[in-house]
C-alpha cells in the first residue's frame, strides 16, 4: 500500500490588514476624494478598512446649523442643508465616471439631505437642541463622507461595502465626548468586519461615531476619528494604522514658530500621547489609549505624499541618541495660584481645588506645588480663568474669610512650554540646558512642572515669549538636525576638513597627540571630489587610509562610504546632521567663500588657512564677518599670514590695550625665504627651487608662489586690519616669473626653471655688490600696500632671516622707534598644521 502524502495542517496565517484614516482636510473636494480611493487601492493586496471623517469643514457647518435649528431659523437651516447637499452632490459627480452609477448616488444623497432638513426643521420647531439630537446631526457628516467614498470604490471596480460605525464601537453612551468600551468593541469589529476582510471586501466605516448601551448613535468627540481608527486597528491586530494627513507628520514642533522644525521619523506612544494633550493637534489626544501594550504601529502619513514615510508611533523607543523628540506650545493660558499659610500640613486642599475646577468644567493642563506646601499653581485656558477664580474663591470661602488663605492669583497671557522624551529619565542635564536656553534668549520662568519619569518637562512663561522659547529650547536640542535631541557634548568639538593636502594630512597625524581635555574629533572629510563623514567620528582606519588615498594621488570619493559633492553641498549635507560645536577648517587655495557661507550659516566656526576668503573683495569679506557676527560663528585665521606664528595674536593683544598700528612690514613667505637664502648661499635658482618642491614648502605650481599673489593676499589681510579699504587689486605687486613663463603648462615651466638661473645670478651679484641681501617684503599702511622684491642691508632685522623663517614688524604707537618684531618658521606643512591646531584648541573649552 503506498504511502500517504504527508499534508501541512498548520493553519495559513490571515493576509496582514491595514487600516486606513482619512481626515476631513485629506477628503476637501473631488479630487482629493479621488486621490484618497487611489491610495487605498494601491495598498492591495493588503486587506484594508478605511476610517473617513466629514468631508473638510463639514461638522462645523453641521454644528453651525444645529445652533440656527435651536434659535428657531428655518430659513438659515434651508440654506445651511442645501449649501451642504450642493457641495456633496459636486463631489458625487466629480468621483464617478458612469452616470448610472452617478445618477443613482445622487439620489442617496437627495433622501439623504431631505430626512436632515426633517430632523433640523422639527428641532427648529420644539426651539431644543438635546446632545442626543446634536450626536446625531453631527454624524451625518461622516456618514455621507463614507457613502462617498465607498461609491468611488465601487466605479473603479473594487469591492467595498459601507459599514455603520454604531455597529462596531460600543461606547460609554456620553454624548458628544464618548469612550469605546473596548472589550465589547473588539468582539464585534471582528464578528463583522472580519467576514468582509476574508471575502476581500473593502469596508468603509464613519469615524467619530459610536453606539451607546441602549443603541443610541454618539459621537467621540472633536478629531475622534484618529480614535475610530486605532480601535479598529486594535480589534483586527492590525499590522499597521495609517492616519492620513494634511501635514508630513508629526514635527519637533510647530513650524509656524521655528520653520526649521523637521519630522520625526519616530515616537514611542508614550511620547505621542504627551504630544498630542499639550497641544500637538495633528493627532487626537485620547487616540491611542486603544494602543497601550498593542504592538500596532501607528503611521502619520501625509496624504499628498504618500510614498513620504511620515512619523511611526509605536513601542519601540530610542533612549540613548535621542532623549528629547520633540516640544509643544500651548497658548492662551492663565496660571491660577492658591497661595496661603492655612493650606500648610491641612490634607484636602489639592483635592478640592481640583474638585472645584471640575465641577465648574475647566480644564487643568498643568499642575505645580512647591514643597512648603504654600502654593499651588496650575494653567487653566485663558477664557475660562474668570470662571476658575470665581470657583476656587466658592469652594474655599471660609478659609479666605479667616485669612488662612491669601487669595486667588490670576495671572494671564501665558503660554506652556513642554519638551517631551521619554529617554530625558536616562540623560543628565536635559533640564540644565532647557533653562540655560531660555535664559539666554531673555525668556522668564513662571513656573515648573515634571514629572518622575521625566518623559515631560513643561515650563509656565509669558505667552509673548513663546516664539522666542520655542526657537531656543528648539536649537539648544538641535532638533532640527538628524540624530538631534540629545545633550551637546561637553567634551567634543567637530572638526571638518576641507582640504585633505600636506597640511591637512600633517594635522590628522599631530591630532592625536593633542594635550586637551577636550580632543577635536575629526567627523569629515571635503575635497574637490566630494566628501567621508561619520558624525559620530571618522575612525583611525578610516582616518588612515584617507591619507593613504590622497598621498597616492586619489580623490576621497574613491574610498567606500564616501560620497560625491562639491565643497558647498557637502558642507549642507554635513549641517543636517546634530554636530558638538562644528568646526569648519579651510586648507585648501580654492574659491571656498560658497562653502564657508553654507557653515557659517549652520552656526558653524571657522578656522582659515586659505587665504582667498578673506582677501576677497571688501565687500564680501564685509558681508562674511556680518554674516558670523548674525550667527555667534567665529572666524580664525592666524595661518593666513604667519603659518605658525602669533600674528593675529599679537595683534590683538595690542589692539586690546590700546595701542594703534601704524605700518606693517616683513617677510611672509616661507617658499621665497627659502628660495633667497638659497640663492643667497650661490646656489642656482633651478636647483634651489627644485628643492623648495621637493620639502613641501611651495604650492603645487611654484608659481602661485613666485608670483608674488600669496604675499600680496597675506598683505592684504594685515593691511585691512589697520584701516585699508582697498581691494586685491589695488596691491601693487612684482611678480618674480618672467612674462614668458607665466601662461605655459606647469610640467613645462617646471622643465625649463634651468632657463631663469642667469637672470636670478645677475640679481644675487647686483645685491652682493651693494653689500646687501635679497628679501621679498610686503609693507602695508592704512593707505598704501606693496610687495616686490628688496636688497635690504644687512643692519635690516629682515636680512638676519634664514631659510622658511618670516618676520613681521609691527611699528605702532607704542612700538614707534622701536617696532615689535615676530619671527620665525613659516612654511612646511607640519608648522602650519601646528598654527591650524593652535586656532582649533581656542575654539574648545579649557
Amino acid at each position: 500500500m503506498p504511502a500517504r502524502k504527508a499534508t501541512n495542517t498548520r493553519p495559513r496565517r490571515a493576509p496582514a490588514v491595514d487600516v486606513f484614516k482619512f481626515g476631513g482636510a485629506s477628503l476637501a473636494d473631488a479630487a482629493a476624494v479621488r486621490h484618497a480611493i487611489g491610495i487605498i487601492l494601491d495598498e492591495r493586496p493588503s486587506r484594508t478598512v478605511t476610517v473617513v471623517s466629514a468631508l473638510a469643514g463639514v461638522t462645523d457647518a453641521l454644528l453651525a446649523m444645529a445652533e440656527l435649528a435651536r434659535a428657531g431659523d428655518m430659513r438659515g437651516v434651508d440654506s445651511a442643508v442645501d449649501r451642504l447637499h450642493a457641495r456633496h452632490r459636486a463631489v458625487a459627480e466629480g468621483i464617478l465616471s458612469s452616470q448610472r452609477a452617478r445618477n443613482s448616488l445622487v439620489k442617496a444623497l437627495d433622501v439623504a439631505f431631505a430626512e436632515l432638513r426633517t430632523l433640523a426643521h422639527g428641532v427648529a420647531s420644539l426651539r431644543e437642541l438635546t446632545p442626543r439630537t446634536r450626536d446625531f446631526l453631527v454624524a451625518r457628516g461622516e456618514q455621507l463622507s463614507a457613502q462617498l467614498v465607498v461609491a468611488g470604490l465601487l466605479g473603479r471596480g473594487a469591492k467595498a461595502q459601507y459599514v455603520e460605525a454604531a455597529e462596531l464601537i460600543r461606547t460609554d453612551g456620553v454624548f458628544g465626548n464618548a469612550f469605546p468600551d473596548l472589550a465589547a468593541t473588539d468582539r464585534l469589529v471582528r464578528d463583522r468586519l472580519g467576514p468582509l476582510l476574508r471575502r476581500k471586501v473593502l469596508p468603509v466605516v464613519p469615524g467619530f461615531v459610536g453606539g451607546g448601551v441602549d443603541g443610541a448613535l454618539v459621537t467621540l468627540g472633536r478629531g475622534g476619528s484618529d480614535l475610530t481608527a486605532t480601535v479598529l486597528g486594535r480589534a483586527l491586530k492590525a499590522q499597521r494604522i495609517s492616519l492620513w494627513k494634511d501635514v508630513p507628520g508629526l514635527m519637533t514642533t510647530d513650524p509656524r514658530l521655528v520653520p526649521s522644525a523637521r519630522i520625526v521619523p519616530q515616537l514611542n506612544v508614550r511620547e505621542a500621547a504627551e504630544l498630542a494633550y499639550y497641544g500637538a493637534k495633528v493627532l487626537h489626544p485620547r487616540a491611542l489609549i486603544p494602543l497601550a501594550r498593542i504592538a500596532v504601529p501607528v503611521f502619520v502619513r501625509p496624504f499628498a505624499d504618500p510614498s513620504a514615510a511620515g512619523t511611526e508611533i509605536s513601542t519601540r523607543h530610542t533612549l540613548q541618541r535621542y532623549p528629547v523628540k520633540a516640544l509643544s506650545i500651548v497658548r492662551a493660558q492663565a496660571l491660577v495660584t492658591v497661595t496661603g499659610n492655612g493650606m500648610l500640613g491641612v490634607p484636602g486642599i489639592a483635592a478640592r481645588t481640583f474638585a472645584a475646577l471640575q465641577q465648574a468644567g475647566i480644564s487643568v493642563t498643568l499642575i505645580t506645588q512647591a514643597s512648603s506646601e504654600h502654593s499651588i499653581s496650575l494653567c487653566v485656558p485663558a477664557e475660562r480663568s474668570k470662571d476658575a477664580r470665581t470657583a476656587l474663591e466658592q469652594a474655599f470661602a471660609l478659609e479666605l474669610s479667616r485669612r488662612e488663605l491669601e487669595g486667588m492669583d490670576v495671572k494671564t497671557g501665558m503660554a506652556t512650554l513642554a519638551v517631551v522624551g521619554l529617554g530625558m529619565a536616562g540623560s543628565p542635564g536635559i533640564a540644565s540646558r532647557m533653562f540655560t536656553a531660555l535664559s539666554t534668549s531673555s525668556v522668564n520662568i513662571v513656573a515648573i512642572a515634571q514629572g518622575s519619569s521625566e518623559l515631560n518637562i513643561s515650563v509656565v512663561i509669558a505667552e509673548r515669549d513663546a516664539e522666542a522659547a520655542a526657537r531656543s529650547v528648539h536649537d539648544e536640542f538641535q532638533l532640527d538636525k538628524i540624530g538631534g535631541g540629545g545633550v551637546r557634548s561637553d567634551d567634543r568639538l567637530d572638526v571638518i576638513l576641507l582640504g585633505v593636502g600636506q597640511i591637512g594630512r600633517e594635522l590628522l597625524r599631530i591630532l592625536p597627540r593633542t594635550r586637551r581635555r577636550v580632543k577635536p574629533t575629526i567627523v569629515g572629510l571635503i575635497d574637490r571630489s566630494g566628501y567621508l563623514f561619520d558624525p559620530d567620528g571618522l575612525s583611525a582606519k578610516q582616518l588612515l587610509a584617507a591619507v593613504a588615498h590622497k598621498e597616492a594621488g586619489a580623490s576621497l570619493t574613491s574610498m567606500p562610504q564616501a560620497l560625491r559633492a562639491t565643497a558647498p553641498e557637502a558642507v549642507a549635507q554635513i549641517a543636517r546632521h546634530a554636530l558638538s560645536r562644528p568646526v569648519l577648517v579651510d586648507l585648501t587655495a580654492d574659491e571656498t567663500l560658497p562653502a564657508i557661507r553654507k557653515a557659517i550659516g549652520a552656526d558653524w566656526d571657522i578656522v582659515l588657512a586659505n587665504k582667498k576668503p578673506l582677501s576677497a573683495p571688501r565687500a564680501e569679506v564685509q558681508a562674511l564677518r556680518a554674516l558670523a557676527a548674525q550667527h555667534g560663528a567665529r572666524i580664525l585665521h592666524e595661518t593666513t599670514v604667519g603659518a605658525g606664528l602669533p600674528v593675529m595674536d599679537s595683534y590683538a593683544k595690542l589692539v586690546e590695550t590700546g595701542d594703534k598700528v601704524l605700518r606693517v612690514e616683513g617677510c611672509t613667505s616661507g617658499t621665497l625665504g627659502f628660495l633667497l637664502s638659497e640663492i643667497g648661499k650661490g646656489r642656482p635658482f633651478s636647483e634651489a627651487l627644485g628643492d623648495a618642491m621637493k620639502l613641501g614648502y611651495t604650492e603645487p605650481d611654484p608659481r602661485d608662489d613666485l608670483s608674488g599673489m600669496d604675499v600680496a593676499r597675506k598683505a592684504l589681510i594685515l593691511a585691512r586690519l589697520i584701516g585699508f579699504t582697498g581691494d586685491l587689486s589695488d596691491v601693487t605687486v612684482e611678480s618674480l616669473v618672467p612674462e614668458a613663463f607665466r601662461a605655459m603648462p606647469v610640467a613645462k615651466f617646471k622643465s625649463t626653471l634651468a632657463q631663469q638661473d642667469k637672470m636670478w645670478a645677475e640679481r644675487q651679484a647686483a645685491a652682493v655688490r651693494q653689500g646687501r641681501v635679497l628679501r621679498y617684503v610686503l609693507r602695508a599702511t592704512p593707505t598704501k600696500v606693496k610687495v616686490g622684491l628688496q636688497a635690504v642691508p644687512p643692519s635690516h632685522p629682515l636680512a638676519g632671516l634664514r631659510g622658511t623663517d618670516n618676520q613681521i614688524v609691527f611699528t605702532t604707537m607704542r612700538y614707534r622707534e622701536h617696532p615689535l618684531v615676530i619671527t620665525g618658521p613659516g612654511a612646511g606643512p607640519a608648522v602650519t598644521a601646528a598654527g591650524v591646531l593652535n586656532d582649533i584648541l581656542q575654539l574648545t573649552p579649557a
